[in-house]
């Protein structure tokens, strides 16, 4: 079924299936990792406190992803341990610039 513009109408597509929990978590994670990605990028115009608060937040949603069953994520590194390892290091790394290299 297509209307006059050719387009498929919402009605007729395939609905998909619901996020399972684990899956929510995980997109709620790597969306923390794109913003944390960001802020490495642009870590000079940015303010540190920014890279710090979004790495600390990164970590406990892939923590809580991990509980619930999550071994793979969108992200770079793919492995979420792997992925609060790297984010861990940019929190400590940050939190030195902070302390003691201001």
């Amino acid at each position: 079924m297509t209307t006059v513009a050719g387009h498929v109408p919402a009605s007729a597509l395939p609905a998909r299936p619901p996020l399972t929990p684990a899956e929510k978590w995980e997109k709620a994670a790597f969306t923390f990792c794109k913003m944390g990605t960001t802020g490495l990028i642009a870590w000079a115009l940015t303010p540190p406190i920014f890279v710090l608060l979004v790495s600390v937040v990164a970590i406990g949603l892939y923590a809580r992803s991990i509980t619930l069953g999550v071994s793979w994520s969108k992200c770079l590194l793919r492995r979420p341990t792997l992925i609060i390892g790297f984010w861990a290091l940019v929190a400590v790394a940050d939190v030195a610039w902070l302390v003691w290299l201001r």
